[in-house]
Formats: structure tokens, C-alpha cells, sequence
């Protein structure tokens, strides 16, 4: 009998014992590269979201839920801002790009973003079907969102699904974007007038416009005004110039009282209608901005903090104190793919060396019939071997099956077209396991290959 037929046959006759050492070492196995690829694919969403946006600013409020809000579009935002401060910081000289955010609507969950086609440029997205949005309304959507082209559909006020309709305004589909594994896949982009319009709120590119106008048809109006009342006085002067001198200087003082309440009244109402414009301005949630420099990331929040009321902060920053808040991380995930092969190992290790000790008097009749120690110990590392190798292919393919389950019913991974992938992290994990499942069986093959036979035997009789 071959050294593999009589490891073969010792595990089917301890089946049980032998079942169990492969099921745990699989079970290690599969929950250690689990761990990885969530890892991984936490981490790479984390990069690939916050890529090139070194400052976000926002209202007053948590930096942590204003990142969160902004970039990775899974929390809800500290407030609106005006464009008229956010026009200011967009000429600050350390900013390379900026992209702005209006927020505030969602269609079945996915969120409804007012911005530029900048923002899609940014991430490097081509679209899949369709163009650009031209006008108002028209949308441009991520691959994870089930909608097509040419589908009408009305957004929710919120963030949340059961929240109150726009029922006055239809969104038009006419863009899908390529999946990318970004934040964009699940996002439904417009413009900002699309936002603020449905808000209530000025349109950004008219606003400043309609109020120079309105400046200047008030002066015009004011104007015309003092003009016909000035001929007035003139025509009334002259039809009276008979009058007593002390009546002519009564109706004077009148007129000039009478143009003075006129003017109080232009005024009131001209700065009532600048407050109401000002009540009604175009509004943002956030701007997202690639400096030009690392020292512009740490520079431009302190002097924005500082200089106006509003908040800016750095993602980078932000999602390393949430981690290290928590623990969170690839050393976290590595480490305990480490604790978890260890429990492997030791999995081996008690499987072979309950078997050895049921084994003993086999092996000294083994001894007796001309086995050497050298073939006994080869014959026991081979079934720590063995024993390894079943459960590496079983935690591999538990792992794969899994993964599949949960991809399919776990937030975020149902949304970036995750997938199981071979890395480097991979190999290092099988190898791992690998090894140490051999360490495992060598002192049970050294204890092996040193009985004695003389001792066993007298036992056994």
C-alpha cells in the first residue's frame, strides 16, 4: 500500500475526526479571505469616492457628516450655504478645481444631485448611452440606478423614500454612465437650476441678472417720476403766479413734503424686495474642491473656518479619524486574518494530534512490519497535508459562494458591482494557511516517528 492510499484510507476509517479538521480549517479559511475582500473593497470605494477632492465646504456643522454627505452620499447634510459666499472661495487662488453640490431629493433612494458636468468629468465617467442634460430636468444617471433612457420620473423631497412629491416637475432621462465602482454609479445627476427650481430658489445663472435689472428699472421708474412731478409743480406755479407770496411758499413746503414720502416709499419698497430676493437667493449644500497643493489642503480649510461663516474640511482627514476611531482598517483586517489562520493552524494541529493518539499502537505495528521513521513521519505530514489541502479548496469555494450571497443582499456591495478578486492579499492567505497547516502537523509526525514499539506493544497485549 502506497504512503497516499494509507492516508486515504486512515481518513475514511476516522471520519468524523477527519470531517471536522477540514470543515474548521475551511470554515478559517473562507471567513479570513471574506474579511480581505470586504477590506478591499471598502477601501478601494473609499479611495476611488474621495479621489481628488481634497476640501469639502458646507454649513456649520459635523465635518465628519458634512464629508459624508458630500462625498460619499451616505448621510444627510449640515445645511445649505449661499452662492454668494461660495462664489468668493471659488476665486481664492489656491483652488485648481471646484465642483458644486445641491442636495435635497431622491427617486427610490438614489439621490438626486444638482451639479455640473464637471463632476462627471472629474471621476473620468464616459457615459454609456445618451448625451449631457441641455435643459432643465433632464438627468444623466449612474449604471446601478434602473432607469433608461427616455423614462420620465418625479423625485421625493428628502433623502429618504417615503417622503412628499414634486409632483410639478417630471425628470427626463437622457444619459447613462458607464459603471465605474464611484459614488456616481448610484446617483442621479442634474443641473443646479433643476434643484433650485423645484426648491423654490433662484436659478443660479439668472439671479444676479434679474436683480440688476430690477435695480435698474426701479431707478428708471424713480426717475420718470420726479420728472413729471417736477413739471407738475412748474404748471401749477404758473396757473397760481397771482397768488400771495406767503400761499406760494405753503404749496411749496407741501410739494417738497409730498416728494419726500414719495421717495421713503420707493425706498421701502425697493429694500423690501431686496430682502425678498435675499430670503429667495440660490443656495448650495456643498462645494467640492482640488487644490492645487498639499499645503493649500491644510491652508484653505483654516482660513475658510476662519474668515467665513461657513465650514470646510478635509475628507482625507475626516475618514482617517473615523477609522482610527473604530479601529477600522487593512491593519484591522489583516490582523484578524492573521488571529483567524492561526485558529486554522491550531485546527490541524488538534485534528492530528487526537488521531495520533488514537493511533499508536497502528504505527508501532507499522514499526514492527519494517516502516522506518522517516516513512511514518512523511506518512503523518502527508495527511496534515492532505487535511490541509481539502480545506483550502472547501474554504475557497465557501468563501466564493459567500461572497455571492452577500454581494447581492449588503449595502454598499450590491452597488459597486463588486466582485471576488484574486490579489496579492489572496496568495498571501492561501499560502499562509498552507504553511502553517504544515507546521501544525510536524510535531505530531515528529511524536509519530519516535514511539516505541517495545512500549505499544506490551500495551497492547
Amino acid at each position: 500500500m502506497s504512503d497516499l492510499s494509507f492516508v486515504l484510507y486512515s481518513l475514511k476509517y476516522r471520519f468524523l475526526n477527519s470531517f471536522l479538521s477540514i470543515m474548521l480549517t475551511a470554515f478559517g479559511v473562507s471567513i479570513a479571505l471574506l474579511i480581505s475582500q470586504f477590506g478591499n473593497h471598502i477601501q478601494n470605494r473609499i479611495n476611488l469616492d474621495g479621489q481628488g477632492i481634497d476640501v469639502v465646504v458646507g454649513a456649520k456643522g459635523s465635518p465628519l457628516q458634512l464629508i459624508l454627505s458630500s462625498v460619499y452620499h451616505i448621510d444627510i447634510p449640515t445645511g445649505n450655504i449661499s452662492y454668494d459666499q461660495v462664489k468668493k472661495i471659488m476665486k481664492k487662488p489656491q483652488i485648481k478645481e471646484s465642483i458644486p453640490l445641491a442636495l435635497g431629493d431622491n427617486w427610490k433612494g438614489f439621490r438626486i444631485v444638482g451639479t455640473t458636468t464637471n463632476y462627471i468629468k472629474h471621476y473620468e465617467i464616459e457615459l454609456n448611452k445618451g448625451r449631457y442634460w441641455d435643459k432643465n430636468f433632464e438627468v444623466v444617471v449612474g449604471s446601478s440606478v434602473n432607469l433608461d433612457i427616455n423614462d420620465e420620473f418625479i423625485g421625493v423631497h428628502g433623502l429618504i423614500e417615503d417622503g412628499s412629491s414634486h409632483e410639478d416637475h417630471k425628470y427626463n432621462v437622457v444619459g447613462i454612465l458607464k459603471p465605474s465602482g464611484t459614488v456616481l454609479d448610484r446617483l442621479i445627476l442634474t443641473s443646479l437650476n433643476s434643484v433650485l427650481d423645484i426648491h423654490g430658489l433662484h436659478e443660479i445663472n439668472n439671479f444676479f441678472k434679474k436683480n440688476h435689472e430690477y435695480d435698474h428699472d426701479l431707478e428708471h421708474h424713480t426717475e420718470d417720476h420726479n420728472h413729471e412731478h417736477h413739471k407738475e409743480t412748474y404748471e401749477i406755479d404758473h396757473d397760481h403766479e397771482h397768488h400771495k407770496e406767503e400761499n406760494s411758499h405753503e404749496h411749496h413746503n407741501g410739494q417738497q413734503s409730498n416728494q419726500d414720502l414719495d421717495h421713503q416709499k420707493h425706498t421701502k419698497d425697493k429694500k423690501k424686495i431686496n430682502e425678498t430676493n435675499e430670503s429667495n437667493s440660490p443656495e448650495i449644500t456643498a462645494l467640492l474642491i482640488k487644490t492645487k497643493s498639499p499645503i493649500a489642503n491644510i491652508n484653505l480649510p483654516r482660513s475658510i473656518n476662519r474668515e467665513s461663516s461657513l465650514q470646510a474640511a478635509n475628507p482625507a482627514l475626516e475618514i482617517n479619524r473615523l477609522t482610527s476611531m473604530f479601529g477600522f482598517g487593512s491593519k484591522s483586517f489583516g490582523i484578524l486574518s492573521l488571529i483567524l489562520i492561526l485558529i486554522a493552524s491550531l485546527n490541524i494541529f488538534s485534528g492530528l494530534a487526537s488521531n495520533l493518539e488514537n493511533r499508536m499502537g497502528d504505527l508501532a505495528v507499522l514499526r514492527a512490519v519494517g516502516y522506518s521513521k522517516k516513512r511514518i513521519f512523511k506518512i503523518i505530514l502527508l495527511e496534515g497535508t492532505v487535511v490541509v489541502m481539502i480545506g483550502l479548496l472547501v474554504g475557497i469555494l465557501l468563501s466564493f459562494l459567500l461572497f455571492s450571497i452577500l454581494k447581492q443582499n449588503l449595502s454598499p456591495l450590491n452597488t459597486i458591482n463588486a466582485s471576488f478578486i484574486l490579489n496579492i492579499d489572496f496568495i498571501i492567505i492561501i499560502a499562509l494557511v498552507f504553511f502553517a497547516g504544515l507546521i501544525a502537523a510536524i510535531f505530531p509526525a515528529y511524536r509519530g516517528s519516535k514511539i516505541s514499539i517495545a512500549n505499544q506493544l506490551s500495551r497492547t497485549i
